[in-house]
């Protein structure tokens, strides 16, 4: 389970909540990409990507943006 820690303001997003999240037209059904796909999204977004494991990554962002832009909802609608 992905845990954020709002003293720091860096999420650490578990692989599997990414395709968990992941809803976007970039992902083809039955495909899960690895997690360095995810942190070049992220950083393609402008968000700092601190750490890369095979299962999971420490951005500097609100779980709640990551998982806008992943999902490609908007959190408050």
């Amino acid at each position: 389970m992905s845990e954020y820690n709002r003293e720091t303001g860096i999420l650490k997003l578990t692989l599997e909540d990414a395709h968990v999240y992941h809803s976007t037209a970039d992902r083809k059904p039955d495909e899960f990409p690895p997690m360095e796909f995810y942190a070049g999204k992220l950083r393609d977004f402008g968000y700092e990507v601190i750490d890369v494991k095979e299962d999971y990554l420490e951005v500097r962002a609100p779980q709640n943006e990551v998982w806008e832009l992943l999902s490609g909802q908007h959190a408050y609608l």
